[in-house]
């Protein structure tokens, strides 16, 4: 399998905090949830790793697994950054 960045990096809700930063962070980290979790969810996103060859598949690959931590509440989200002053609309 092939080597590519995730960029952004995924930061995942583990013991201790980690972060998957290259696609075979991902797939290593990937192999220990498929053993212990039932279901076809992981295997499917493992799958998408392994058949990944080029940058648009890697990010097809990459969304699964980001979908995926979401779901399962593993992934930690940064804040939203606001460039933009709130506006407060006043009553009239």
């Amino acid at each position: 399998m092939l080597d590519f960045p995730i960029d952004p990096e995924l930061r995942i809700r583990v013991s201790p905090p980690g972060v998957l930063s290259r696609t075979t962070e991902a797939v290593a980290f990937i192999q220990k949830m498929t053993l212990g979790r039932s279901g076809p969810a992981w295997l499917d996103v493992q799958q998408a790793f392994e058949d990944a060859w080029d940058d648009w598949s890697v990010m097809e690959a990459v969304v699964k697994l980001e979908l995926l931590l979401e779901a399962e509440g593993l992934l930690i989200e940064d804040k939203p950054s606001s460039s933009f002053p709130e506006h407060r609309v006043r009553a009239a």
